[in-house]
């Protein structure tokens, strides 16, 4: 019995040991399988899906376009999809290298791209994470397979659930591909372009991509002047940077987030849980940084070749106790400077970059003949816009909107039948304003889309709804039916402000409007409202050039034009007449021309200077400014008095730069001739007129925003019941444009005294004017207007006194 058994034992052994033999062969097999596939895929990867040698030494970068204002330094603003600019190594500070290499890749300096560790590290997690170790894995991460795997979202998502191996494989791939392309990006670039290469792509989040945007969006300041701490805090976000950010725990709804977790009410959710979460989330930034602050002590004793400055261990424990503090400046398209200003630059640039020559091909593309990309192609705009007038204007506005003009509205239209609309203005017209209201909201919109019908619609807009809305003070928090809401936005005065070099037609202030988040139609450009007594000097300029009237030329009693016949007596002389915006003056004034010359004559002046009337605005009481234009169109046209009667179009862009600095567009402005300098001098003459004797004199002898003493012309304009404000100041090197109303003419006030443009609009231009005269950068002159070298003062002259006795009250009569 015992020799068989040991017989059998005998033979099991060798049998035990083959399966094991096999059993380990498989084991490596299995195992080894990762790295033979990652091998292979190393090895026979197929050039058609690498990037190709031009495209590596030209690494496809998006880069958002940055608007420059006329000193060609300081940023208005940016356009992107992606909100990154690229700065050169010297303009980083080296504390930012420094802790990048010491946290993120100790042998940076020493490599080729290619650490064999981190191919095992992805090959063990396959894909899961911590597989590009190196600066320059990341970089060609960023560079090409992201942007890669981005362009096959869409595709992805339709396997993903049912095919997860397919995708995990697709990201072993990219992992091979990107140690090939971080082996090429090291034999065409150097070090320091490899890191600022880096550190230009990097999403820091809070549209801060790039190092130059993260200075700015945490710290307000630039790359350079960054310190040891603020460095190390912002490398430490590129391990994580939505888990180590210093500001999402300030922003966070923690009590939202613990109420979605558990599965309860807000109001279950306890201070103390939200104060809790908020501690630890607060905390983790701050370890981070002390982490990489380590790390870069530890890199500073070993004597890393790649650390520029180190740091010792006294200033190790100094820094690592320091809070975070951060200075975080929001980023967004419709902050800042100038907003209306660049939404309409980037409607201009849309048409340059559409223009053709004859044969058909773009007039400007890339060197690949595809179109400029202001929001990838980072393109440097420089523009006309004086930051300091611009900032002026803006104050100017708010200033004189929210301090007084919109409080003295309300409680003029306190009470009213139908709020916000005059009581002048029928129930049914008021219903037409509303209903096209409704139908312009995105709340209509969304409702149509979701297939409600137009009667579901109108009833949710008599719904309670909760929501955000204006207000001078700030938003504010409530509820109110969406008609209440609309009712509520149209009851709120806006402005349109421009102003323009006549010399040049460079444009150097543009205020749009009150607010770009809550009201972003542009005033400037895409507003035309009736001009009221704005179009009376072109009248004046019309009967000047034809001889038919000069500035002393008296009218007295009533005028008719053709079968027209306003009431009204003229009693005084022409300069009279304009300076106290005299209608029955100014009609006749347009009588002395004849209805059909006056008429013809007035479009053709108005069609050179870029302004073409319609046909059923060519009557005579065109005159008194029946006719509806843009801010824009009007103050460009104005100007030309300044300039001795040449017309220039309004210029906003200077140049545009491409990345590399080649410049691509030059403005190329338009002069002409329009009117006799003598004409244009004289036309000067008499509108200073107005604002030594007439509606702009409030100029002269106000406290508040006047007491303005220097050589300056003007023009007030009002329309009909107060519906539209408007003036237009003059000085030797600048003409300024400014509107104001409501958005619709049913929206008014109803005393003149309030609503006229002497009250409405002048102001804002003495509030903005008597900030440009302070600044000695900007340096307006106070001289004269300049005379034209062969005036003749007899040739406008027919003796007897120009002005009478001042309107006190300095009414700019509305026509009609």
């Amino acid at each position: 019995m015992s020799t068989a058994n040991n017989k059998a034992t005998e033979k099991k052994v060798p049998l035990d040991a083959q399966k094991i033999k096999k059993y380990t062969r498989w084991i490596w097999v299995i195992g080894l399988f990762p790295l033979f596939l990652v091998l292979a895929l190393l090895f026979f990867q197929p050039e058609d899906s690498m990037p190709s040698v031009a495209m590596l030494d030209n690494p496809p970068e998006l880069l958002a376009s940055v608007i420059y204002a006329d000193d060609a330094e300081t940023e208005l603003g940016r356009f992107w999809k992606i909100n990154r600019t690229s700065v050169k190594y010297h303009e980083i500070s080296p504390y930012v290298t420094d802790a990048l290499i010491a946290t993120e890749d100790e042998r940076f300096m020493e490599h080729s791209g290619v650490d064999f560790k981190a191919i095992g590290r992805a090959v063990a997690k396959v894909g899961g994470g911590g597989g590009a170790s190196t600066i320059t894995q990341q970089l060609a991460k960023l560079l090409f397979t992201l942007q890669k795997r981005d362009r096959k979202k869409t595709e992805w998502s339709l396997s993903e659930s049912s095919f997860r191996i397919f995708r995990l494989m697709g990201r072993v791939n990219e992992k091979a591909q990107e140690n090939i392309i971080a082996t090429r990006l090291e034999k065409r670039f150097t070090k320091e372009e490899i890191i600022t290469m880096y550190l230009n792509q990097f999403d820091f989040l809070y549209n801060a991509v790039g190092i130059e945007n993260a200075s700015k969006v945490y710290f307000n300041k630039a790359p350079i002047d960054l310190t040891k701490e603020e460095a190390a805090m912002l490398v430490g976000m590129c391990n994580n940077p939505g888990l180590f950010n210093p500001y999402t725990f300030q922003i966070k709804n923690y009590r939202r987030s613990i109420a979605l977790n558990k599965g309860i009410s807000l109001a279950e959710v306890s201070s103390a849980e939200v104060q809790e979460r908020r501690s630890s989330d607060s905390l983790r930034a701050v370890q981070r940084r002390n982490l990489v602050l380590f790390q870069w002590l530890k890199n500073s004793n070993s004597n890393n070749p790649g650390i520029r400055n180190k740091l010792t261990r006294e200033e190790y424990d100094i820094l690592k106790m320091k809070p975070i503090i951060t200075s975080y400046q929001q980023v967004d398209h419709k902050d800042g400077v100038a907003p209306y200003f660049r939404e309409s630059l980037r409607a201009e640039l849309t048409d340059i970059f559409n223009e053709t020559k004859p044969d058909g091909t773009l007039k400007y593309q890339r060197e690949d003949g595809e179109p400029y990309n202001i929001y990838s192609d980072g393109l440097k705009i420089y523009t006309t816009i004086n930051v300091s007038m611009q900032e002026y204007a803006e104050k100017a506005v708010e200033k004189h909107i929210k301090t007084y003009l919109q409080p003295a509205f309300d409680r003029n239209n306190r009470g009213l039948k139908n709020f916000p609309f005059s009581n002048s203005i029928q129930p049914e017209m008021v219903e037409s304003i509303m209903r096209s209201a409704r139908r312009n909201s995105e709340r209509y919109r969304a409702g149509i889309s979701n297939g409600k019908t137009d009667d579901q619609i109108k009833q949710e807009f008599d719904q309670p709804t909760p929501m955000s809305v204006f207000s001078w003070s700030g938003e504010i928090d409530t509820l109110m039916t969406p008609n209440d809401s609309i009712r509520y936005y149209k009851s709120f005065l806006h402005c349109g402000l421009m102003s323009i070099e006549p010399q040049t037609g460079f444009v150097k202030a543009w205020v749009g409007g009150v607010n770009m988040k809550h009201f972003a139609y542009d005033h400037v450009r895409m507003g035309a409202r009736q001009v009221g007594s704005t179009i009376k000097p072109f009248v004046y300029a019309t009967a000047l050039s034809m001889g038919t009237a000069k500035p002393c030329t008296v009218f007295e009693g009533n005028y008719c034009v053709g079968d027209w016949c306003p009431a009204g007596k003229a009693a005084g002389t022409m300069a009279n007449g304009l300076a106290q915006s005299s209608n029955p003056t100014t009609v006749a004034v347009m009588s002395s021309m004849g209805p059909k010359a006056g008429c013809v004559n007035i479009a053709k002046f108005l069609e050179d200077l870029d302004i073409k009337l319609e046909e059923r605005d060519i009557t005579p009481p065109m005159c008194l400014g029946t006719m509806s234009l843009s801010l824009y169109r009007l103050v460009a046209a104005e100007a030309m008095f300044v300039n001795q009667g040449i017309y220039n179009t309004p210029t906003t862009i200077y140049r545009i730069e491409d990345r590399n600095g080649n410049v691509i567009y030059n403005a190329k402005p338009v002069s002409k001739e329009v009117l006799n300098e003598n004409v244009a001098y004289t036309m000067i003459k008499m509108l200073e007129g107005v604002i030594d004797h007439g509606t702009g004199n409030r100029l002269r002898r106000a406290v508040d925003y006047g007491n303005i003493q220097v050589p300056m012309a003007g023009k007030t304009g009002t329309t009909q019941s107060n519906s539209d404000g408007w003036f237009i100041g003059f000085t030797p090197e600048l003409v300024t444009g400014v509107w104001v109303g409501a958005e619709d003419r049913a929206v008014r006030f109803r005393s003149t005294n309030l609503g006229q443009g002497a009250s409405v609009a002048l102001p804002i231009y003495g509030y903005y004017m008597n900030q440009v005269y302070k600044d000695a950068k900007i340096g307006l002159s106070t001289t004269e207007f300049e005379q034209p070298p062969n005036y003749d003062p007899e040739q406008f002259s027919c003796g007897g006194e120009l002005y009478g006795p001042s309107n006190p009250d300095n009414v700019d009569n509305p026509f009609f």
